[in-house]
């Protein structure tokens, strides 16, 4: 807040300096025989002195020549007459004159200077008192009630418009004691795109905010201020502004301040949802394999029972064994997934062929992938690839069993791996309906199907497990459709591999 000057109580300035001249005529007329003149200037100039510090810089310099002219009819011979009859005395007059006027000059500029340091360490005190409440707020309405306090005090209403980035661009969310109007939100909107203040002075009187300073934040502009004075005194508004600057920065620090103890404090929740749920199905996992195995096992039994069972017991026991090593999957991927996620994998790599992968795999997928044509394209000549075979085996197996399960019985799937500069780059195809078009981006997540309701069974973690896994390895993993199927490709890095030392001839 700005300090009025101490001389402002006074709302006759002039008279009053008029008033400490007669003062001083009249404290020294009665003593004009007994002072020397020299000793009465000085005490005119103390009158002049004392207007200049407490009346200001006008009234002081009327009082110069009051004094002047004071001295010169009561105290200079011929008395009672502006007469003179020594010439010296004009030197005298002149030098009064001067030194009244540079004294009335200099001091009227030393209290000013004083006026305005103590205005400005008001002013900053105020700003700092603001600082403090807003560090102590937790909500952006309790914000707005901070902020509209603050500036009431210097009767101005405020509306706090806050961004909405969850809606269409200049869309804000009001906070503050008025509403406005949508003259008012237009004039806001071109404020907060334009980052910079918009005044309104045509609406001064109308009740209406004038004044709309954006809320710039170190990374984004959070809002607008819109400030509606209850007075028509645009001046002193004008006068306020670098304050008002400043009222918006405090206010942007914290708004930012806000946004990201909210982002900090979703994404704490967030991890700890993911980490329960992580630790849940490891737990699962863990839990059910053990029965499942006994199952599988006892089913198994019951199918190659000498002499076997009767025909429907034997058919249901291979149903249940069937069933049983479909829920061993499942639970072993939710498994690899929880590890995965927890980061609790060591990849144990070795300098190792691809093709050898892709050989193990279509072994251990051989019932599933019978009665398909398989078509591999993977050259013998690729070179040695650092990876962990048994998680890449997994990559594969996933793929592959994916490309069977999602197309027609009897439809061929590919397999083609290329290098391509420092990349090896491996492609897993097969002829079917493909991937939802507005849904492909989603297909590595957790749980994702890539239909909606799909007739296949399983849990959505085949890709995901996937994507860990070649991420693990420094590579990519992306999805795609093509003419009369779909595609899942990924790379991994070729490195450089060490030289084979060449066997010594026997």
């Amino acid at each position: 807040m700005k300090s009025e000057l101490p001389y402002r109580w006074c709302k006759a300035p002039y008279p009053m300096a008029a008033a400490l001249c007669l003062l001083a005529t009249l404290g020294t007329l009665p003593l004009r025989d007994l002072l020397d003149l020299a000793n009465i200037v000085m005490i005119f100039l103390l009158a002049v002195f004392i207007a200049a510090v407490w009346l200001g810089r006008g009234p002081s310099v009327m009082a110069a020549f009051l004094a002047v002219a004071l001295f010169d009819f009561f105290f200079v011979p011929p008395h009672l007459s502006f007469a003179v009859s020594d010439g010296q005395y004009l030197v005298t007059f002149a030098v009064m004159l001067a030194v009244g006027l540079i004294t009335s000059h200099l001091a009227a500029l030393l209290s000013e200077r004083t006026l305005e340091a103590q205005s400005r360490e008001q002013e900053t005190r105020v700003l700092y008192e603001l600082a403090r409440d807003l560090g102590g707020a937790v909500t952006v309405d309790q914000v707005a009630e901070i902020v509209q306090r603050f500036l009431g005090l210097i009767e101005m209403d405020v509306t706090l418009l806050v961004a909405n980035p969850s809606r269409e661009r200049g869309s804000f969310q009001e906070h503050g004691s008025r509403h406005l109007s949508e003259l008012e939100r237009t004039f806001a909107r071109s404020a907060y795109e334009s980052r910079t203040i918009v005044e309104t002075d045509s609406l001064a009187g109308m009740g209406a905010a004038i004044v709309f300073l954006p809320v710039v934040a170190p990374t984004h502009v959070r809002g607008v201020l819109a400030l509606a004075p209850r007075s028509d005194d645009v001046d002193n508004l004008r006068a306020r502004r670098p304050m008002l600057e400043a009222v918006a920065s405090l206010v942007a620090i914290t708004l930012e301040r806000l946004h990201y103890a909210d982002a900090a404090q979703s994404s704490e929740v967030q991890v700890v949802a993911e980490r329960l749920r992580t630790s849940i199905l490891s737990s699962l996992s863990h839990d059910l394999r053990t029965p499942l195995t006994s199952l599988v096992g006892l089913a198994d039994a019951m199918v190659q029972r000498q002499p076997p069972l009767p025909e429907e017991a034997t058919e249901t026991a291979g149903i249940i064994r069937d069933q049983a090593r479909a829920m061993h999957h499942i639970l072993s991927n939710l498994l690899e997934m929880a590890r995965l996620q927890a980061g609790s994998i060591t990849l144990n790599k070795e300098w190792q062929p691809f093709e050898e992968i892709v050989g193990s795999s279509t072994r251990l997928l051989a019932v599933l992938l019978a009665g398909r044509q398989l078509d591999i394209d993977v050259p013998r000549d690729l070179p040695l690839l650092n990876f962990d075979a048994v998680l890449l085996e997994r990559v594969v197996c996933n793929l592959l069993e994916n490309a069977a399960r999602y197309s027609p019985q009897g439809a061929p799937i590919q397999v083609v791996a290329r290098t391509r500069e420092q990349w090896l780059e491996v492609a897993v195809g097969n002829d079917g309906p493909g991937f939802p078009a507005d849904r492909i981006e989603q297909v590595f997540d957790l749980f994702a199907r890539g239909e909606r309701e799909p007739a296949v069974a399983g849990t959505g973690l085949g890709l995901a497990i996937c994507k860990a896994i070649v991420e693990a390895h420094g590579g990519t993993i992306v999805a795609e459709n093509r003419p009369g199927g779909a595609c899942v490709r990924f790379k991994l890095p070729l490195g450089s591999p060490p030289a084979m030392e060449e066997e010594a001839p026997t």
